[in-house]
């Protein structure tokens, strides 16, 4: 989308009944892609077909933490409704309060974790002046 997808990364952080993601991002925008890259990862390994259509995402909540839990929460929601792990995503628009965003989801080769929700436990958007990051806990 921009040129700043190579400076975004994340570690998935083992834990006992719960899996920590650190999420490292040029913009509060890409955290959120980030995010929702690093959910699929820990989620399933897709089947090697092409991916679905577009679907679009509108959520709402109080911040921009409250925000990425319920986008990861959308995620994982319809990860299960939907039997598709979602690997790519888009930010459309992103307020202090509101995103708008879409998602593609493929075909699930092998299951890895199964992901219950995000939490809020210990959740803080970070922006250190060109990095953002934040570390997410999920319980599983």
């Amino acid at each position: 989308m921009h040129g700043y997808m190579a400076m975004a990364s994340h570690a998935l952080l083992p834990h006992t009944g719960e899996v920590q993601i650190r999420i490292e991002a040029s913009s509060v925008p890409e955290l959120f892609v980030e995010a929702a890259r690093a959910l699929a990862e820990l989620i399933a390994v897709p089947a090697r077909e092409p991916p679905g259509p577009w679907r679009h995402v509108e959520l709402e909540a109080r911040d921009h933490e409250a925000l990425l839990v319920a986008w990861l929460d959308e995620l994982i929601a319809r990860t299960e409704l939907d039997d598709l792990v979602y690997c790519e995503a888009q930010v459309i628009e992103l307020t202090d309060r509101r995103l708008r965003g879409r998602i593609r989801g493929m075909a699930i080769g092998a299951p890895r974790t199964a992901v219950k929700a995000a939490t809020f436990h210990q959740l803080r958007i970070e922006d250190d002046g060109g990095t953002v990051h934040a570390t997410v806990t999920l319980d599983v």
